[in-house]
C-alpha cells in the first residue's frame, strides 16, 4: 500500500489511510494530491497568484486594527474557531450556509504564519483518516475529537471554467462519481459569482468526504490571495473520535430520480432522519 506521504502530500502529517482495507489505494494511479486549488484547463488565472495587497502589521499576530481583519470584521477567535453571531446560522439540514465573508492574511502580509487571521491556509490540524465505509465507498473520519466551529479541512482541487465543468459532467457514466462543487455567491440581485472546484483528478483530502442530509461539517467561503474563493469545512458541532465526517453537497434533491442527462440520481445512504433519498446535484452542470 502507498505511504501517507505518497497519498496525501503536504497534509500527510494529519491525514492517514486506514490499514484495514487490504492494501487497496483510495485513488486512481492518475490522481495527484494538492493541498490547495490549482488552475484547470482554460483557466486564465492561477488560484495561488497573490493579488491582494497585504497588511504591514508588525506583531506576529494581527489585531483589530489590521486592514485584513477590518475588511469584514474578525473571523476567528484566539483558539482558531470561526466567529459566529446571532445573525449567522449553522444549519445541519439546509444546503444554504449563511456566513459573513472571510478574508485571511496572505503571503503579502507582514504577520507570521501563527497569526490569528490564518486558519484555512494552514491546513488540517486534527488527525483525520480515510477509510472504507460499508455502503458509500471511501470516506473520511475524525481520529480525535474536533470542537464545534473549528476548521477541519479544505475542499480543494482544480478550478474549472463553466465550459470545462459541463464537459466533465457530460462525460460521466452512471457509475462515475461527480466531485465538482459549484460555489455560488450572490453579490446582488442580478450578479452571482460562480466557482467550480473539481478534486477528481487533482485534489485534496476533501474529496473523500461523503454527503449527509444531517452533516457535521459546513462550508465557508474564504479568500486569501485573490478573488478566487477557497472552501473551508468547519465543524457544525462537536465531532467525536472515529465519527465519519460529512457535509451537505450543494445542489437540488427535488428534481426527481433523473439528472439533467436522463441518468438516475445516485441514492443517499446517510440514514439520517431527514434523508432525501438521493444525492444533491447541481442542474447548472448539465
Amino acid at each position: 500500500m502507498a505511504t501517507s506521504e505518497e497519498l496525501f502530500g503536504d497534509d500527510s502529517k494529519y491525514v492517514t489511510c486506514s490499514s484495514d482495507v487490504n492494501g487497496a489505494v483510495p485513488v486512481p494511479d492518475s490522481f495527484k494530491y494538492t493541498a490547495v486549488n490549482v488552475a484547470g484547463p482554460g483557466l486564465q488565472q492561477d488560484p495561488s497568484e497573490i493579488v491582494y495587497s497585504g497588511c504591514d502589521c508588525t506583531l506576529p499576530s494581527c489585531g483589530q486594527h489590521c486592514p485584513c481583519i477590518q475588511m469584514f470584521g474578525p473571523s476567528y477567535t484566539e483558539d482558531a474557531k470561526l466567529v459566529t453571531s446571532s445573525s449567522q446560522t449553522l444549519p445541519s439540514t439546509d444546503n444554504d450556509i449563511i456566513t459573513k465573508p472571510v478574508l485571511e492574511c496572505s503571503a503579502s502580509c507582514q504577520c507570521s504564519s501563527e497569526c490569528i487571521n490564518r486558519v484555512v491556509q494552514n491546513g488540517p490540524r486534527f488527525q483525520l483518516q480515510v477509510f472504507n465505509t460499508t455502503t458509500k465507498g471511501w470516506g473520511l473520519r475524525a481520529v480525535e475529537k474536533i470542537p464545534k466551529n473549528t476548521f477541519v479541512c479544505e475542499y480543494a482541487g482544480e478550478i474549472l471554467t463553466d465550459k470545462e465543468a459541463k464537459k466533465r459532467t457530460d462525460a460521466l457514466t452512471g457509475d462515475d462519481m461527480n466531485y465538482i462543487l459549484v460555489v455560488k455567491e450572490n453579490i446582488s440581485d442580478e450578479k452571482v459569482i460562480r466557482t467550480n472546484i473539481d478534486p477528481a483528478i487533482i485534489g485534496n483530502v476533501g474529496r473523500f468526504i461523503n454527503h449527509s442530509c444531517n452533516p457535521n461539517l459546513f462550508q465557508v467561503v474564504v479568500r486569501i490571495e485573490n478573488e478566487i474563493p477557497r472552501v473551508g469545512l468547519f465543524a457544525v458541532r462537536d465531532i467525536e473520535a472515529l465519527e465519519e465526517l460529512s457535509y451537505s453537497y450543494w445542489g437540488d434533491t427535488k428534481q426527481g430520480q433523473l439528472d439533467g442527462m436522463g441518468r438516475l440520481h445516485k441514492p443517499c445512504y446517510c440514514e439520517g432522519p431527514n434523508c432525501s433519498g438521493f444525492l444533491p446535484i447541481d442542474a447548472s452542470l448539465f
